[in-house]
């Protein structure tokens, strides 16, 4: 069986981790066979059964092996992305078998998906988007290359998110707001308003903090 590689090694890598474990570690047809991270202490001190083998950035993969993306912060998610393109590797789109995915709900290579999240109806979601536990997006919404909705988001009716968007853990965007590229919208925060490309906000409602 083919190999797979985790590319991180943090809190949501093992998030991911203890998901597949419950599929015998085989995603896809590939089987897992360690973690690819910069930080080779990681790991310690947690019951895990597999290592890191190698830097998240690695070139030592096969074009038969697979990947899931499994990090949080937007611009690091696209260099791997690039990467492991780039080498031909096949980068898995990782849909946890609990997430309700409606009709018409296109999603990008790469995309995970974790327990509960709901994506309703007519949706378009990009490359190497994270949607975490719980997170819900509704109707007519866009959610641009390497995004990250943190878990217990909700993106309502008509949102636009550009690329690299980072939402908090139960952060809110009410209906028909545009979020523009690279902007970080805190935890706990509501959204009402059109946010400018690299801002970032925080409060109820959001207010621009930077």
């Amino acid at each position: 069986m083919n190999k797979l590689y985790l590319v991180g090694a943090g809190g949501f890598a093992r998030e991911i981790y203890s998901y597949i474990s419950k599929k015998e570690f085989i995603v896809d047809g590939f089987k897992l066979e360690g973690f690819l991270s910069d930080y080779p202490s990681d790991l310690n001190g947690f019951n895990i059964g597999f290592k890191i083998v190698d830097q998240a950035i690695s070139n030592k993969l096969d074009v038969t092996d697979a990947v899931i993306i499994a990090v949080s912060d937007c611009d690091f998610k696209e260099k791997l992305y690039e990467h492991y393109k780039s080498l031909g590797v096949k980068i898995l789109t990782y849909i946890h078998e609990t997430a309700f995915i409606g009709e018409n709900v296109a999603i990008g290579e790469g995309t995970v998906v974790c327990p509960y999240a709901t994506l309703t109806t007519d949706i378009q979601v990009g490359v190497a988007v994270t949607v975490n536990a719980y997170s819900s997006v509704g109707h007519d919404v866009t959610l641009g290359d390497f995004c990250t909705l943190s878990g217990h988001c909700d993106v309502t009716g008509h949102v636009y998110l550009d690329n690299k968007v980072f939402m908090g853990s139960h952060a809110l965007i009410i209906p028909k707001v545009k979020v523009g590229q690279g902007a970080i919208i805190g935890a706990g925060s509501v959204v009402i308003s059109k946010v400018k490309p690299g801002t970032t906000m925080f409060g109820n409602p959001a207010k621009k903090i930077k």
